[in-house]
């Protein structure tokens, strides 16, 4: 397995792409209203918009910082990770298309993804 993604959250979009892409100088593969993504090395770096109050969902956190260390999985291991996580008696707090996110045993968010590869049939 290796890192997927990191996101980041950031409370200005303008000034976070001028320091990652200008400053460190990381290619921005993507853009939109509420993200910028740039390219570390090869590991998707997502830095997302965030309100930087405090959130009522304590999954959504609004606040700025690192917000998901996301592990890279192929679209057919879906099922075995949900069921390993569940097996190990880990929650598996939201899932999307393509990532199951949780918690590790001191409530750092991870998640498994497998984005941009097509999502498995359900």
């Amino acid at each position: 397995m290796k890192l997927h993604h990191l996101a980041i959250q950031v409370t200005d979009l303008v000034a976070a792409e001028a320091f990652y892409a200008d400053v460190l100088g990381l290619a921005v593969t993507r853009r939109q209203d509420h993200a910028v993504w740039v390219d570390a090395g090869g590991v998707i770096v997502m830095l997302e918009r965030c309100s930087g109050g405090p959130s009522d969902d304590d999954w959504s956190s609004a606040q700025p910082g690192p917000f998901v260390v996301a592990l890279s999985i192929r679209p057919d291991e879906r099922a075995t990770w949900r069921e390993r996580l569940l097996r190990h008696g880990v929650t598996v707090h939201h899932e999307s298309a393509f990532t199951i996110y949780f918690r590790d045993p001191f409530g750092t968010r991870l998640a498994l993804s497998h984005y941009p590869s097509e999502s498995p049939a359900t």
